[in-house]
C-alpha cells in the first residue's frame, strides 16, 4: 500500500520515506526530528589544571577545548529525545559558532535514520563555565584528605554504574568525597574522613565480593595531634 504525507501530500519513497503519515522533509521542517530537553547547559572547570566536573566526577581535561569534546559527546545526548520514527540517534560532529571560552556556543550535527534513510540534523546549544578549582587541586594546596579507596580489578562499567547508584543515594558520601581520580586497572576516590571511605569499602566489598586491607600513614600533625592518614585496598579475592 502507498503511503502519502498528511502535511505535503508527498508519496513515500527511499529518498523522502514516509514513517507513521509523515514524511521525512516535513519531520524536519516541523522541528519533529527529535526533542532537545536542555541546550544550555552549566559545568565547573578546574581553572588551574582544566579538569571538569561532570556528574559526581572530575574529568581530566587540559582545557575549554578538551571540556567541550567531552562534553558534547557524553553529555549531550542525554538531553536530546529522538523524534517519531526516528533510530540509532547520536552526534556526528560539532563546530564551534564562537570561541571556546567560559561561554561557547556550539552547533552539534545528529545523525541517525529515518524510514531507513540516513539525516543529519543541527542543534544550538550553549555552555557555561563556572571557574572554580578541583578537590584533587585543593587537595595538593592543602593536603586535606584522611582517607583514599583504591578499587582495582573491578570492570569499569560496572564499578561506574554502583558508584553513581552509591553517591546519587547518600548525601554523606558526596559531601565527604574529595576527590575520584582513574589509575591503571582502577580507580582512587579520596575522602575528607575515615568513616565516608570505610562505608563505601563495606559496601562494595560485599555486593562486588572483594577483599578490603587497610594500612594507615602518617600525615603532619594538626592541633598539636598526630594525623594518621587511611588507605583502604579492594582487590577480588583469589
Amino acid at each position: 500500500m502507498t503511503r502519502y504525507c498528511i502535511y505535503c501530500g508527498r508519496e513515500d519513497s527511499p529518498e523522502n520515506p514516509v514513517v507513521d503519515g509523515v514524511c521525512l522533509e516535513c519531520r524536519i521542517k516541523r522541528g519533529e526530528i527529535l526533542r532537545v530537553e536542555k541546550n544550555v547547559l552549566r559545568y565547573d572547570i578546574c581553572r588551574v589544571c582544566g579538569s571538569v566536573r561532570i556528574g559526581y566526577k572530575w574529568r581530566d581535561t587540559h582545557g575549554f577545548e578538551e571540556a567541550i569534546t567531552l562534553i558534547v559527546y557524553e553529555e549531550v545526548p542525554r538531553y536530546v529525545i529522538p523524534g517519531p520514527g526516528v533510530e540509532d540517534l547520536r552526534v556526528e560532529k560539532y563546530e564551534y559558532s564562537t570561541a571556546a571560552n567560559w561561554r561557547t556556543m556550539v552547533r552539534v550535527y545528529f545523525a541517525g535514520t529515518y524510514g531507513g534513510k540516513r539525516f543529519t540534523y543541527p542543534v544550538e546549544f550553549t555552555i557555561f563555565f563556572n571557574p572554580s578549582k578541583c578537590p584533587r587541586c585543593k587537595m595538593v594546596d592543602s593536603g586535606e584528605y584522611e582517607a583514599v579507596l583504591q578499587i582495582r580489578g573491578v570492570n569499569s562499567r560496572v564499578l561506574n554504574n554502583i558508584l553513581s547508584r552509591e553517591f546519587m543515594a547518600d548525601k554523606r558520601l558526596r559531601e565527604d568525597l574529595v576527590d575520584v581520580i582513574e589509575a591503571d586497572n582502577g580507580v582512587n576516590l579520596y575522602f575528607y574522613n575515615h568513616g565516608a571511605a570505610r562505608k563505601l569499602a563495606r559496601r562494595l566489598a560485599g555486593r562486588l565480593g572483594l577483599r578490603i586491607r587497610e594500612d594507615y600513614e602518617v600525615a603532619g600533625t594538626r592541633s598539636g595531634k598526630q594525623r594518621a592518614r587511611l588507605s583502604i585496598s579492594l582487590k577480588p579475592r583469589k
